[in-house]
């Protein structure tokens, strides 16, 4: 998955930005750690806690890896040199061309919102994936429909695509909103 895509859900996840320190890593996953911990915090369900840890250890290891979460870009002096400017607006061009991409990323936002929306109206309520007993539920799986759809269509079309295996991740990681069907199967809504 694109470094880029990946740094900017976990930060959306953790209420960060790029110009956030170690020090608001950590205090905000603390925070986080606490209102999703399923034993301690205000859901039963494990879902949001597994996704906060994963995009915690995301975050842990590029401030290893890259010290900063600000885009090379954003740490590239003013005092680069034309040629260096057109190939890196050459670069970008070619990147945000890429329509397997751009849908991927498109059903990445969908999913995201969707699912902290979900939580955020249903914060003083326990999970619970019993369409009957949360209306709010099916909602969240029609809203969720958009994504799933992009992500088999990309697996369909475009396998051999690297955009492929990160859907079937995806994919796997929605199908715990329809629980009665097998993992990795995700019927609509």
């Amino acid at each position: 998955m694109d470094q880029k895509l990946l740094l900017n859900e976990a930060l959306t996840f953790l209420h960060l930005t790029e110009s956030s320190s170690e020090q608001d890593l950590k205090v905000s996953y603390h925070n986080l750690a606490k209102k999703y911990h399923p034993d301690a915090g205000e859901y039963d369900s494990d879902v949001l806690f597994q996704e906060l840890q994963r995009h915690y250890d995301f975050l842990k290891e590029y401030l290893q890896i890259h010290h900063s979460f600000l885009s090379i870009e954003n740490l590239i002096s003013s005092s680069e040199s034309l040629q260096e400017q057109r190939l890196k607006t050459s670069r970008s061009k070619r990147e945000g061309n890429d329509p397997i991409f751009n849908q991927y990323k498109l059903a990445k936002e969908i999913e995201t919102t969707a699912i902290l929306s979900y939580f955020d109206k249903n914060k003083n309520s326990p999970l619970n994936l019993d369409e009957v007993a949360n209306k709010n539920l099916e909602k969240l799986r029609k809203e969720l429909e958009p994504a799933r759809k992009i992500f088999l269509d990309i697996i369909g079309n475009y396998p051999q695509s690297i955009w492929a295996s990160d859907s079937k991740d995806s994919l796997q990681r929605l199908s715990v909103w329809w629980k009665k069907d097998k993992p990795g199967e995700i019927s609509p809504g």
